[in-house]
């Protein structure tokens, strides 16, 4: 009698429990906030150990589930890194391979799936602040028409830190006197609170894109500069001080005829912009505490691209600039330009945060890229990864957060215009389709700050290598038809 009781009682419970699950399915799907920096690399993270920086809210967050040493973007500047984010395609597939020009007609193909789209089909509430970039001249690539409910942001860029003319709902205005990080943030704070899951009964997808750390290329009246080189400011005094008179470690204090205090002056400027952004990570993280969505709230952090300052004598990214006294390269070989794939214009910073999942302090070490986002964000949301007529071209890199010793394909590849480069963990194969055939090949192991090019060394274990990299470069532009292809044989 008593077996049969307690029989009777643990199927109820199953039945009940079951039920439950059930019914809340969708309630319980995970809330996703997905921020972009722009232009900022994993080594402006205090957490990884950067002598100048200070991000304490962006440490806190990685300190509490994990950090990448290993993320890549797919491409060395804004709009093509962007498109591959959310298509899970490379640049080549999407019909941007370089930054789109304030103005310019040009948008991603159309036929191609965004992942918002996909939660949008879900039921989630999506919305998108900040930086797009992926077309502006026509409704049709805007981030309404392409997943979101709700747009308050930039269809180009920020432009500038202090009072930029920003989108708010499909309205323009100028934020007067408003500083660009906090304006964006509060953006969000807002939507959060309308769209706020326990409310709805909705999941919430939220993209906030930042213009941070970008150097302004527009300035409010009377404050533009007057010294030579880009600049970040205005900024707040609070993100300023800490920098005004600190001494810079450069990464490459003696590289050849470097113009070492307009480097120092820039890296000051752009430190505090990182500081901005991370300031206002902490005002988004204390309204999540705050509103109890928290626990059920995935918090990924990464950007569009990396960033030089100073590394290989360069500022910027994939359209790098020399920091030279003449702005010259000192070899003679680029002019005053350096087209790169460069890891520090493609690495990024990945920090994910999702209680009850990912362990505190989990540091992973695998080779993780752009497409790699597009499966592993319906992987978390539990969404079907099998979708008529889309093709991604990454691999769910869930598995990677929750267990140990998983069989995982180190391998990169990367475009820029007409650059393409293949790397595993020991080597790096650049082919240069341009014409030019200035192409690389560089020992990440004995050399991974790529100082010495040896695709033309006669050594048979560099031969060797340098041949099987370019293969498996090769196999990758034929798998996704890369228009390249018709330059390969003039090229090599």
């Amino acid at each position: 009698m008593y077996n049969l009781l307690l029989f009777i009682i643990l199927n109820i419970l199953f039945v009940s429990c079951s039920d439950r699950a059930q019914k809340t399915d969708d309630t319980v799907r995970p809330n996703i906030i997905f921020v972009v920096a722009d232009d900022m690399g994993p080594w402006t993270l205090s957490i990884n150990n950067d002598p100048n920086t200070f991000t304490p809210e962006l440490d806190k967050i990685g300190r509490s589930g994990a950090v990448f040493n290993n993320c890549f973007a797919s491409s060395a500047v804004c709009s093509p890194a962007r498109a591959s984010l959310m298509t899970g395609r490379y640049a080549s597939e999407t019909g941007v391979t370089d930054f789109i020009p304030e103005g310019d007609s040009t948008g991603v193909d159309l036929s191609l799936k965004f992942f918002p789209e996909i939660f949008q089909d879900a039921g989630y509430s999506t919305v998108m602040v900040g930086k797009w970039h992926l077309g502006e001249n026509s409704s049709e690539y805007l981030p309404t028409q392409r997943g979101y409910d709700r747009f308050t942001g930039f269809p180009h860029g920020g432009l500038r830190s202090m009072s930029p003319r920003i989108q708010v709902e499909g309205k323009w205005e100028v934020a007067e006197g408003a500083y660009t990080p906090d304006l964006l943030v509060g953006y969000a704070m807002s939507y959060i609170k309308e769209f706020n899951p326990l409310k709805t009964k909705k999941p919430l997808l939220m993209s906030l894109h930042f213009w941070a750390p970008h150097a302004n290329t527009d300035f409010p009246k009377g404050m533009e500069p007057t010294y030579k080189g880009r600049s970040w400011l205005p900024m707040k005094d609070v993100d300023l001080k800490r920098w005004e008179n600190s001494d810079i470690v450069l990464p490459e204090p003696n590289f050849p005829n470097l113009d070492v205090p307009l480097t120092v002056r820039m890296a000051r400027e752009y430190y505090s912009s990182v500081h901005s952004l991370d300031r206002n990570m902490g005002r988004l993280m204390e309204l999540l505490e705050e509103l109890n969505l928290v626990d059920n709230t995935i918090v990924i952090f990464t950007s569009d691209h990396g960033y030089n300052l100073g590394h290989n004598g360069l500022w910027h990214k994939g359209n790098g600039r020399w920091l030279t006294k003449n702005g010259q390269d000192p070899s003679g070989v680029y002019g005053n330009a350096r087209p790169n794939l460069y890891d520090n214009s493609i690495r990024v910073p990945c920090i994910i945060r999702w209680p009850g999942v990912i362990d505190e302090n989990t540091r992973i070490d695998e080779t993780v890229s752009f497409p790699d986002f597009f499966p592993t964000l319906l992987d978390m949301a539990r969404l079907n990864k099998t979708i008529d007529n889309v093709i991604y071209r990454g691999e769910s890199f869930l598995p990677l957060l929750g267990e140990e010793n998983i069989e995982w394909n180190n391998d990169l590849y990367a475009e820029y215009i007409d650059l393409r480069t293949y790397r595993t963990r020991e080597w790096k194969v650049v082919m240069d389709f341009s014409g030019n055939k200035l192409h690389e090949f560089y020992d990440l192991k004995n050399d991974p700050k790529e100082h010495n090019n040896l695709y033309s060394s006669n050594s048979p274990d560099v031969i060797m290598n340098r041949e099987k990299l370019t293969k498996k470069l090769f196999d990758k532009m034929r798998e996704i038809n890369d228009p390249l292809l018709s330059k390969a044989s003039d090229n090599l």
